[in-house]
């Protein structure tokens, strides 16, 4: 029964963990993560099928240092409000374990997902200069 509480805990904190205040302008706070993390934009390419439920649309990145180079992919996923970009972030991470596959972080009105592939020096820089920008 200890167990059963304890396991219920640990799900309502991941459940209620914190995330970024929501509001407009996450695909410019993307942007200005790569500049400070000393990376480049790649490609860019709106994603407009196989949309997380509630979302507005979505963008693509190929993120490096330098182009063409060792690539990291960073999906954008924007939502009309917190509940349903909390939602598709709760998802995200159920989708990304174990730990090492990747990382989903909120920032504004968005969800971004680092998938575990691709360099892991450009996903780190990255999610350092993203969480500068008020992602979590």
């Amino acid at each position: 029964m200890l167990a059963a509480l304890l396991g219920a805990l640990a799900v309502v904190s991941w459940a209620a963990r914190d995330r970024a205040p929501f509001g407009p302008g996450s695909l410019a706070a993307v942007e200005r993560a790569v500049t400070a993390a000393g990376l480049r934009v790649c490609a860019t390419a709106d994603v407009a099928h196989d949309l997380p439920g509630g979302s507005l649309g979505g963008r693509a990145y190929e993120v490096a240092a330098t182009c063409p180079g060792a690539a990291v992919t960073v999906v954008v996923d924007r939502f009309a409000s917190p509940g349903a970009r909390d939602a598709a972030a709760r998802r995200f991470e159920s989708l990304t374990r174990p730990r090492g596959s990747g990382a989903v972080l909120t920032v504004a009105d968005a969800t971004v997902l680092l998938p575990g592939t691709g360099d892991e020096d450009t996903r780190r820089r990255l999610r350092a200069a993203l969480v500068g920008e008020g992602a979590r």
